[in-house]
């Protein structure tokens, strides 16, 4: 492996024994974004504000910190452009960036909480404020000053509002990198001030070729397995690999081809799921049947009914948002996955009905 085993700072959503986006130095797939990239830099007027846009986990960040270092490492001497980036683990500029430690990148991300362990919920308009202090600072040499904002979908309002601010007087040589997993929880002001960048879930080649770099003793059948039914994430992949979320997709297959609802089963499984230390599984769970009611949706307006199409498209957006708030106000996890099927039966149960 050619990433980088050092002591990170740690970040909320890390993944144990995978080296977190600073300290990856491979890109996999996102060819055509990183050429674009590229050519965006060395054409001298590189636009100040990008937002990389795509579903989580598909390697986003990983191409903002890649791209961060080919801005302030410079290319290799006698180095041609490759078609994905190449860094050396040794060089001073990729360590300080993997570190945390180089004064010309700041990476705004949720902070830890200021008692305990643990994260906040939100990225704040505190961490956004860093950004003066940051940008007033003197610049190493000629060098861009770069503001990692990951993700963007973390801010909150009066967070969202003050990034708006810079970005619409940002300082000079300044260059902003925005993750974005959902549009629609960008400010459309933040989003018109950014050259947007599409990226694509990987193919399951790729993920699977990923994955077998991430996770050298998974098992090949295993890692075929995750790479089927990730949707291209890596962090979905691994996730599942390392949380059982094979076997609770499974599951859920099982419970939602069945013609009535299995509370005697949904139970049992809220159970084992809800227990301390099992989180990363709950959280599967959650977003696996969130995608079981996307595609539900997806189905419906593909056979042409609309109305069925919007009314899963709705339980979709309102079970995200209750979600959210049950996660924020630490409510009971088992309530609000048992309210999660129902919404769900319920839904399909009506609509077949009609």
């Amino acid at each position: 492996m050619n990433d980088l085993s050092l002591e990170t700072p740690e970040a909320h959503d890390d993944l144990d024994g995978v080296p977190p986006p600073p300290a990856t130095l491979t890109l996999s797939g996102h060819e055509n974004e990183w050429r674009e990239l590229v050519a965006a830099g060395a054409s001298g007027r590189l636009h100040h504000a990008w937002l990389f846009q795509g579903p989580r986990g598909i390697g986003k960040a990983t191409a903002a910190f890649a791209f961060a270092r080919h801005l302030l490492a410079g290319p290799r001497p006698g180095q041609p452009e490759a078609a994905t980036p190449v860094f050396s683990p040794d060089d001073a500029t990729v360590r300080q960036i993997a570190f945390g430690t180089h004064p010309n990148l700041i990476h705004i991300a949720r902070p830890p909480i200021e008692k305990g362990t643990g994260f906040r919920t939100q990225i704040t308009v505190d961490e956004i404020r860093k950004l003066n202090r940051f940008f007033h600072a003197t610049a190493s040499g000629s060098n861009w000053r770069i503001a990692l904002i990951d993700p963007a979908d973390d801010m909150n309002r009066s967070a969202a509002n003050a990034l708006l601010k810079i970005l619409e007087e940002p300082p000079p040589r300044s260059l902003f990198l925005i993750t974005n997993h959902t549009p629609g929880r960008l400010l459309p002001t933040v989003r018109s001030r950014c050259r947007l960048l599409q990226f694509k879930p990987l193919d399951e080649d790729t993920l699977a070729a990923t994955l077998a770099h991430c996770l050298p003793s998974a098992d090949a059948e295993e890692i075929r397995a995750a790479a089927r039914i990730a949707a291209g994430s890596v962090r979905e992949a691994i996730s599942l690999i390392a949380h059982g979320g094979i076997e609770i997709r499974n599951t859920l297959d099982q419970l939602l081809q069945a013609d009535r609802p299995d509370w005697n089963a949904i139970h049992s499984l809220a159970d084992a799921l809800t227990l301390k230390g099992r989180e990363s599984a709950y959280e599967l769970l959650v977003a696996a049947l969130l995608s079981a009611i996307a595609e539900a949706s997806e189905t419906c307006l593909r056979a042409g009914d609309g109305e069925g199409a919007a009314a899963l498209a709705a339980l979709w957006q309102d079970e995200t948002t209750r979600l959210r708030e049950a996660a924020a106000y630490n409510l009971d996890r088992k309530q609000a996955l048992l309210t999660l099927f129902d919404g769900f039966y319920h839904r399909r149960a009506r609509h077949r009905a009609a």
